[in-house]
């Protein structure tokens, strides 16, 4: 699944968990344990979307407002 992610998210510079997770067919419980790896091992940054980044209605779930990006052209 990490290959799956890194390979998704480097095709579509960034990407967020409910985009993710429709990508590999899974549930969103199921990718977040394997974005947070991710992140300790420094290959995917948080993106919090504030209203510079995406226009600021607060009309989406608080989770839905995060995206991923992969941060170097290393494997999983």
């Amino acid at each position: 699944m990490l290959e799956r992610i890194r390979a998704f998210l480097q095709s579509r510079g960034q990407a967020c968990l409910a985009d993710i997770a429709a990508h590999l067919g899974v549930d969103e419980r199921a990718v977040e344990p394997m974005l947070a790896l991710l992140e300790q091992r420094g290959r995917v940054r948080r993106i919090v979307m504030n209203e510079r980044l995406c226009g600021g209605c607060t009309r989406c779930e608080p989770q839905a407002r995060i995206e991923w990006a992969w941060r170097d052209n290393s494997a999983a």
